[in-house]
């Protein structure tokens, strides 16, 4: 626990201003905007040291010298680097919920829909099995590789330790690691993780996305209300906390 209030500051650093809503929902404004031209465009102004955003490269490696032994804890190790100037803004929101008893940590990835507005668009919703609502769960979510939304974190379940990394292309090409599994979320953004007490873990994905309702509590109740989950909850395989 001694690291919340460091990795928060490091996100709010590293997210650019973090201020979160899919399937058959309108492309979002870096979406509709990005083709391959210019995303070879944008490849290109970050190799060209005249575009470099010198002050924010600054600000990231007096960070990182400040905050090494964090950054390094991470999965990937994020070391500053140089990138062209850019406006984009990410946003992660942790959540715990519970379901039939058993206790699920999350955390939810997005971007704003543009710079000027409040509205987030989620690309990944990921929840874990801890039965432990003093589980432990880390996030570092990066806005420097704009227009790709990237990020990474750690769940600590019982005896497991379940590391993860994710990236969105803004032509809605998604994909999440989790301990070398890999998920493609073009066939789902929400994914369940249950560990099991034989150092395993069993998972489900669900083409289901936050963005598809009004409010997150309509999304906790189409969790509960989904018999694959349900069915699971039962195994004896599942961690007890």
């Amino acid at each position: 626990m001694k690291r919340i209030l460091p990795l928060m500051l490091l996100t709010l650093l590293i997210a650019c201003q973090p201020k979160s809503e899919t399937q058959n929902q309108p492309q979002t404004e870096a979406e509709s905007t990005w083709q391959l031209s210019n995303l070879k465009q944008k490849a290109e102004s970050h190799l060209n040291q005249s575009q470099w955003d010198t002050s924010l490269f600054k600000q990231d490696i007096d960070t990182y010298q400040q905050f090494a032994d964090i950054f390094q804890s991470y999965p990937l190790n994020k070391s500053p680097f140089p990138v062209a100037e850019y406006d984009y803004a990410v946003s992660s929101i942790p959540f715990t919920t519970t379901i039939n008893q058993s206790i699920f940590k999350g955390i939810r990835i997005g971007e704003y829909v543009n710079p000027e507005t409040d509205e987030i668009r989620d690309k990944l919703t990921l929840l874990v099995l801890t039965n432990n609502d003093t589980s432990s769960v880390e996030v570092l979510v990066e806005s420097r590789n704009y227009p790709y939304l990237t990020a990474e974190g750690r769940f600590l379940a019982e005896q497991h330790i379940l590391e993860w990394v994710f990236n969105a292309s803004p032509d809605g090409y998604a994909t999440l690691m989790v301990n070398m599994k890999l998920f493609d979320l073009r066939f789902g953004e929400t994914i369940i993780i249950f560990p099991q007490t034989n150092q395993s873990f069993l998972y489900h994905q669900l083409e289901l996305s936050t963005n598809q309702f009004d409010d997150f509590k309509a999304f906790e109740n189409q969790l509960k209300a989904d018999s694959n989950i349900q069915k699971q909850l039962k195994s004896e395989g599942n961690i007890k906390g």
